[in-house]
């Protein structure tokens, strides 16, 4: 498909904004599990304009040919003005275009510019070009507190030991600007972690801590040569003691992939991903946002369903019905879990699981959303059978997984009650104790 170029000069000032999505879940003695939402960063350029009357002329036909934000157009980042010359396809941020005009036609505006930078950068140095780390230093514990305030007032710290923070700043130039980008992108914001010396001649101990970013926004204001001022935070982290772990602990993430069969073509949804397309199977999924309410059942226990929400602001779903009719309804669909190293983009193999499966129904459609029911039919049994083996060893994939919730000190487990009692894990074991050992039920 092609794209109108917006090839329009903006300003030497202006600001680039780089945005991750990262999930962080707090695990025992301070330690987190993160997952990246998205596996390319947002990109924003807020550009400025100055211009005669001309000139502004030209900008106001280009944001009405685009319709605003409705349609896609291509923008190269100068590199004359601090950019990496690279050309990405953009979007409008907002429904409006506001301008102060001044004498003689002049006019003074602003327009942002949203993109999916999705630049592979993996080899970066250390963090260690920064100026100074301000004296906001921190040192925080985690302490959990009676709700209600008594004579015994129990405290009791959720943490061994203190976390640190601190803020960083870096000189204004054009070099550090963009190595602290790349840093940023290669990191994925908050996603990955490293390792950073707190330097003695920068007023520190001179001692290396692991850390991550503490936020999943990095925001750089360019000026006319390039320069930009930029202060980041950084957050200690506990890292776990085998880093295999750590990889498959935080580095190998689930992915959900929606299929729902058609005639003449049939519905593929990686969901809410920057990722453009994922292959599985030989077929490729897009991603495209997608949601879903918890499984329910109905009072006499004869259908389960699972209520999926679905973009339609394409009229994708609406296009599918007005070219060949009601298909949806009653057709297959399957929601699949799936593994994804999110180092290469590729999937695990022989790691899934089939979520749900059924036939579609109650469909609803509006100009934003396409609703519908995915229904299995339970014929009369009150329950599903779960996909699982009742047998007396645990049955988690991985020690020290997200299932498992280990995060201790210990590097291996027999998967027997007994030693995940010995670690003290026994809340989270997935066995069954009780059973006899020659009895396998497989469900």
């Amino acid at each position: 498909m092609e794209y109108p170029i917006f090839d329009i000069p903006y300003q030497e000032a202006y600001t680039s904004t780089i945005e991750f999505n990262t999930q962080i879940n707090e695990k025992m003695k301070g330690r987190e599990q993160r997952y990246p939402v998205w596996t390319y960063p947002k990109r924003t350029f807020s550009l400025k304009f100055d211009k005669n009357f001309k000139g502004r002329k030209k900008l106001e036909e280009f944001f009405i040919s685009v319709k605003g934000p409705a349609e896609k157009f291509y923008f190269t980042w100068e590199k004359a003005k601090g950019g990496n010359g690279k050309t990405y396809l953009c979007n409008f941020d907002s429904d409006s275009f506001e301008q102060n005009i001044n004498d003689f036609g002049f006019s003074e505006s602003e327009l942002k510019l949203v993109c999916i930078d999705n630049t592979p950068i993996e080899q970066v140095g250390e963090l260690d070009f920064y100026h100074i780390a301000e004296g906001e230093s921190m040192i925080e514990f985690y302490t959990i507190i009676d709700k209600i305030f008594t004579a015994r007032n129990e405290r009791k710290s959720y943490w061994d030991r203190p976390k640190r923070s601190w803020t960083l700043t870096f000189e204004k130039n054009a070099a550090n600007r963009k190595k602290l980008e790349n840093f940023f992108i290669a990191k994925r914001g908050r996603f990955r972690s490293f390792d950073w010396t707190w330097k003695k001649e920068s007023g520190g101990d001179g001692k290396t801590y692991t850390v991550r970013f503490d936020e999943d926004t990095l925001q750089s204001n360019i000026d006319s040569f390039g320069f930009g001022e930029i202060k980041v935070k950084l957050k200690e982290v506990f890292p776990s003691v085998n880093p295999l772990l750590e990889v498959e602990k935080d580095e190998i993430i689930p992915r959900r992939l929606l299929k729902i069969e058609l005639e003449g073509g049939s519905i593929f949804i990686l969901d809410n991903e920057t990722l453009e397309v994922l292959r599985y199977n030989g077929e490729e999924y897009l991603g495209a946002p997608l949601s879903f309410d918890e499984i329910k059942r109905d009072d006499n226990s004869s259908v389960s369903k699972l209520e999926i929400n679905l973009s339609n602001v394409g009229l994708a779903i609406s296009g599918i019905i007005g070219q060949r009719g009601d298909v949806i309804t009653n057709a297959p669909a399957v929601l699949t879990l799936v593994f994804l190293d999110v180092n290469t983009n590729i999937l695990q193999p022989d790691l899934k699981q089939i979520l749900y499966a059924g036939r579609c129904n109650n469909l609803k459609l509006d100009y934003e959303d396409a609703t519908m029911d995915i229904e299995t039919s339970l014929g009369g049994y009150e329950i599903q059978a779960p996909i699982m083996k009742y047998r007396t060893t645990c049955q988690v994939r991985r020690f020290k997984d997200c299932r498992c919730g280990y995060t201790g000190e210990e590097t291996s487990c027999d998967r027997t009650f007994d030693r995940c009692k010995e670690l003290g894990n026994q809340e989270n074991f997935r066995g069954f104790p009780q059973m006899y050992n020659e009895l396998v039920i497989k469900v």
